[in-house]
């Protein structure tokens, strides 16, 4: 056994509390919903949602009409990044966890703003 071996096996005899530390997981933040209506004169609404790094989030989308043209489709840039259709009838559900924070943009498929979700 060199010196480095010693020395690091003479750590971990001393203070596997610190060792056990270090690798736990990080507790995860609780989950939390949240929901928009989407109707064509409205687009979605609200608008704008605040979460936390780390935060499993459902976000849900109720289509009261379906959406047409470019705005047929919805996504969430940099978090949802799959456009998903806007049918009548049909929620939409997206459920990611950021892990950085900022704004991400809540857009159609072709980047046309409408709305966003604030990551702290």
């Amino acid at each position: 056994m060199n010196m480095k071996h010693l020395i690091v096996s003479a750590a971990l005899a001393i203070s596997p509390a610190l060792t056990n530390a270090a690798i736990a997981a990080p507790t995860a933040a609780k989950a939390v919903s949240i929901n928009a209506d989407f109707t064509s004169a409205g687009d979605i609404n609200p608008k704008s949602f605040t979460v936390g790094v780390g935060q499993k989030v459902r976000f849900q989308v109720n289509p009261k009409e379906s959406g047409t043209g470019c705005m047929s489709d919805i996504m969430v840039q940099g978090l949802w990044n799959r456009p998903q259709l806007l049918v009548k009838g049909k929620p939409v559900v997206m459920e990611f966890t950021p892990a950085r924070p900022g704004t991400y943009r809540i857009t159609c498929g072709m980047g046309v703003d409408r709305g966003f979700i604030r990551v702290n």
